[in-house]
């Protein structure tokens, strides 16, 4: 091979190495470049995602409590008319847009999937209204009239429940300086399971009337308006889940559920969702815990064994 054979083969591999270093600087470049602009896009839609976010909680600054609500409608009832402007304004929203909204409100942002929570929320609380002995299940039917309080009524005005209820310990002292002879649900339900079901009272044979059983009976609920069964039975639904979510231990509790605020309902429309979000807080979310706490502990277990071994 010549000198000049040798000479145009180093040209020629120095050409290829040149030609494929040019190649590959070009596509880095454009690369890079490319990774600019899709990073200053990002930034301009996190901007734009802010700003709307912002705009959403100046205009719905007087509903701002409700946010934990509109969860819930967001989730159950999102294509359907509200009666409340915050719920509609939210449930119009894309989800990254209502994270946002939460985060810039300064909740823990939750996002609830698929609508058949409130179907087992509702299962376990009749689980416990048998298990705690709190009277018949009124919740038959698919729990039919806790459904009709959104479904028929939603637009009716709130006013709660009156306090009509004797209490179970006649002789508290508290109760009598105050002159507080009548009890509400929540009150009620509360001393049930304190004096009886706690047994800081003897009863013997006459046991007190259970919470469900003397709503729907004080209160004529088989054969009155249906809308006034309805007003009870979420009154009720709530009393007790929340009694039953101050029982649970530290272990079954996430306080990482929907954010409780000074919302006060005025539509039982608001209501609906105030109960809807107590069953979610009792239930759905605790149960998720618990079984989240059994995973870490039985994994704490397996590792001492190892250890052991």
């Amino acid at each position: 091979m010549s000198l000049v054979d040798i000479i145009q083969i180093v040209i020629g591999t120095l050409s290829l190495i040149a030609t494929i270093a040019v190649s590959f600087a070009i596509y880095w470049l454009q690369t890079r470049h490319e990774k600019d602009i899709e990073k200053k896009a990002r930034v301009q839609e996190q901007k734009e995602l802010e700003e709307k976010a912002k705009l959403f909680l100046m205009e719905n600054e007087a509903e701002r409590d409700y946010l934990p609500w509109c969860v819930i409608a967001a989730n159950q009832h999102r294509l359907e008319r509200h009666t409340r402007t915050i719920y509609t304004s939210f449930c119009r929203c894309p989800e990254e847009l209502r994270n946002e909204i939460f985060k810039q409100a300064g909740f823990e942002i939750i996002t609830i999937k698929g609508k058949m929570w409130v179907y087992d929320c509702i299962e376990k609380l009749k689980a416990d209204i048998k298990k705690y002995d709190l009277g018949q299940d009124y919740l038959y039917d698919g729990a039919k009239y806790f459904y009709r309080s959104y479904e028929r009524y939603r637009e009716l005005q709130w006013v709660g429940t009156p306090g009509v209820f004797e209490p179970i310990n006649k002789d508290n002292s508290f109760r009598k300086s105050f002159n507080m002879s009548e009890l509400s649900v929540a009150e009620y339900v509360d001393e049930y399971f304190y004096y009886y079901i706690d047994g800081h009272m003897e009863f013997e044979d006459a046991k007190p009337i259970p919470p469900m059983d003397y709503v729907w009976y004080s209160q004529n609920l088989a054969s009155c308006e249906e809308d006034k069964v309805c007003m009870w039975l979420m009154e009720l639904i709530e009393s007790i889940a929340i009694e039953i979510k101050n029982r649970k231990s530290d272990d079954e509790i996430n306080t990482n559920g929907l954010d409780y605020t000074d919302a006060q309902a005025e539509t039982f429309e608001d209501k609906y969702y105030e109960v809807l979000q107590q069953l979610y807080n009792t239930y759905y979310i605790s149960a998720n815990v618990s079984k989240s706490k059994r995973r870490e502990k039985r994994k704490k277990k397996e590792k001492r064994k190892k250890k052991e071994n």
